[in-house]
């Protein structure tokens, strides 16, 4: 069954897929998968940063290219 539009403006407003946001850094709960990936992309300098509290359990960990 189609899925009903209602009203002129649903009509003709045009039709987009996804969410189109912007891309945000790929984040690791461990020190050592970051490292891995960062080989793995062929990134010789970095530093790895941790985004969550110093203070928190968790670890959110990404990598910034130097």
């Amino acid at each position: 069954m189609a899925k009903r539009i209602f009203g002129k403006q649903e009509r003709y407003r045009p039709i987009r897929k996804g969410r189109h946001r912007k891309v945000r850094p790929k984040t690791f709960k461990t020190e050592a998968a970051a490292k891995r990936w960062a080989e793995s992309k062929g990134i010789k300098s970095y530093d790895l940063k941790n985004t969550n509290n110093l203070e928190s359990k968790t670890k959110k960990i990404y990598v910034i290219q130097k």
